[in-house]
């Protein structure tokens, strides 16, 4: 498809310079590839072969350590992670080289409107405009899997860090090669093709009239004249410019959405590990978990002060999902002087419900859609039974329900008195059992809270990079659109500063409205991320926010736009210093 014929060597050298001329487009767009593919690489390298060993040990029946455990769980919510990042910066992406194309081929009507006239298929433009992509893509995918290479050491010596396990390896499985390379060329390569397609569908005598480009702008400038018309006079003119580029504001709102939603992911990742960690520490207060190895009758006489209870484990089927989902049925009789606490949303104690009834935890509900009164089916010991959801316990652990010990035992088919484990504030010199102490599930939670804090750190460094890069593009399309009325307000005695405020500033208030209308796209996407996050590594991830969150991402974007906006100042003074009216007017 891109092999070139001798003949069109001359017009893909001209193709090609006309390209490179845009400059810093191509720089931002070759950033932006760059970072899709970096932060895919800088994910994927350092789990894929550490995800086969764990994977190998319990295939070939071997039992994972309580760390290897807690790794695993990591490197799968990474690898999710690193999927999550590569679909929307991809997306994003395309849209990217999308706008570049519409603008360049606005831009160069006459240039493109002339090679049909000189006799060029349409198929031999489009070529010659995929290869620009092709190169660019396959430079930029390629530097950001090396540097993701490079920067996987981090995570791994976090894994080591964290986890206690110094046997971490970097490698990548070929097919992940495939999607953060190849994949990623593919796409741009077609979004060029049908962004030339479209454009090439007119006349080269329309192209080189420029005619279709004329009707257009009456269109926008009679629409932004209608709506400038109900401003306050001084605003009309810088408001009137900003509204006849409809394709900036759209990139503005892209821009916005996209930071908005990384940063408010970000913030959520790091809160959910702190969320899980205090709500599944509140109501335990109890200072030993032992779980015997067989079932006993009747009391615990052996132990004082201690809450017996009933574990099995279960498989809930739901009517809106075929696959089954495991979790452990606890059974109780009582809360046992408070070592056990369950609590609702409300901070009100709970109590264990009698008959079928059920207490469920948090993410059954947030991940699955559960509610209370609802009726599930559980599957236990070979036998299916009801159940209905008596309420929440927004302390549960994490993958258990709470019930009737004694209604749990009917179902079991064994006595009423029976249990196979307890909570206690004493141990006895010589247990049975496997004993877990406090400290030991406080580690646990700790640890599964690693790999939530690792991905909100890389968040929030994509959070920024992106939205530099998007901003920056935003005021660069507006920048190059607007030479020619920047260079006449120069002849008529404005200050750089001043034109920057009539013609840059302006996008201020855009940032501000698109903030406010992605403010729900962008809670809702983060909300689907966190729910696909738990549903593939089977660990609860709750999504968390609130307005102090959401004033902090609004004031980092105007961070970032008052640092960009700064840059562009200094720009209008180097461009009203070396450029001449003459050539732009």
């Amino acid at each position: 498809m891109l092999i070139i014929q001798e003949n069109e060597k001359p017009f893909y050298k001209e193709v090609i310079k006309s390209i490179i001329r845009n400059k810093s487009y191509l720089i931002l767009i070759f950033l932006f590839i760059m970072l899709t593919s970096f932060m895919y690489f800088f994910v994927q390298f350092s789990v894929d072969k550490n995800l086969d060993r764990l994977d190998t040990i319990t295939q070939y029946g071997g039992t994972l350590s309580e760390e290897q455990n807690a790794l695993l769980v990591a490197l799968r919510s990474n690898a999710s992670l690193a999927s999550t990042f590569l679909l929307c910066l991809l997306i994003i992406s395309t849209f990217v080289i999308y706008l570049f194309y519409k603008h360049y081929f606005n831009q160069h009507q006459q240039e493109i409107g002339i090679f049909k006239a000189l006799g060029f298929k349409e198929s031999s433009i489009i070529k010659a405009y995929v290869t620009c992509t092709f190169l660019f893509s396959v430079f930029a995918s390629l530097a950001g899997m090396f540097l993701g290479w490079a920067s996987s050491g981090v995570l791994l010596k976090a894994y080591t860090a964290s986890f206690g396990i110094t046997d971490v390896t970097r490698g990548i499985h070929v097919i992940h090669i495939f999607y953060g390379v190849i994949l990623v060329v593919i796409v741009l390569c077609v979004t060029t093709t049908l962004t030339c397609k479209t454009f090439l569908k007119k006349e080269a005598a329309l192209l080189i009239n420029k005619s279709d480009n004329k009707k257009e702008n009456r269109v926008i400038a009679f629409v932004s004249d209608k709506i400038t018309s109900i401003l306050p006079s001084k605003k009309q003119f810088p408001v009137r410019i900003a509204l006849r580029k409809p394709i900036t504001i759209i990139l503005s709102i892209l821009a916005v959405g996209a930071s908005t939603s990384l940063l408010i992911m970000s913030v959520s990742l790091y809160m959910s590990s702190n969320k899980v960690y205090q709500s599944q520490s509140a109501g335990h207060n109890y200072s030993f978990n032992i779980k015997f190895g067989e079932t006993y009758q009747g009391k615990s006489g052996d132990y004082t002060d201690t809450l017996i209870y009933l574990e099995t484990p279960a498989s809930i089927y739901m009517a809106n999902s075929n696959e089954p989902l495991l979790h452990q049925l606890v059974g109780l009789s009582e809360t046992g002087d408070g070592l056990l606490e369950l609590y609702d949303k409300y901070s009100e104690l709970l109590s264990i419900p009698e008959n079928n009834g059920i207490l469920i935890g948090p993410e059954l509900q947030e991940i699955h859609g559960l509610n209370q009164g609802d009726i599930i089916t559980l599957s236990i010991s070979g036998g299916s039974y009801s159940a209905v959801i008596a309420d929440v316990a927004v302390n549960a652990e994490t993958n258990h329900i709470y019930m009737s010990r004694k209604q749990l035992a009917k179902w079991m088919g064994i006595a009423e008195s029976s249990y196979n484990g307890l909570f206690s504030n004493n141990i006895n010199s010589t247990v049975t059992g496997t004993v877990i102490t406090q400290e030991e599930r406080l580690s646990s939670l700790e640890k599964d809270a690693v790999s939530n804090k690792m991905s909100a750190v890389i968040n929030q460094l994509l959070g920024i990079v992106a939205g530099c890069i998007l901003i920056y593009l935003v005021l660069l399309l507006n920048f190059q659109d607007s030479t020619k009325e920047m260079l006449t307000l120069d002849l008529l005695g404005y200050t750089p500063k001043e034109i920057n405020k009539m013609l840059i500033s302006i996008y201020r208030p855009i940032f501000i409205v698109a903030f406010l209308l992605m403010i729900y796209p962008s809670i809702a996407i983060c909300k689907e991320i966190h729910k696909s996050l738990s549903l593939q590594t089977g660990d609860y991830i709750p999504f968390q926010t609130n307005a102090f969150i959401l004033l902090g991402v609004f004031i980092i974007i105007q961070i970032i736009y008052v640092l960009v906006e700064a840059a562009f100042t200094s720009k209008i003074k180097t461009m009203i210093r070396n450029e001449t009216a003459r050539q732009y007017l």
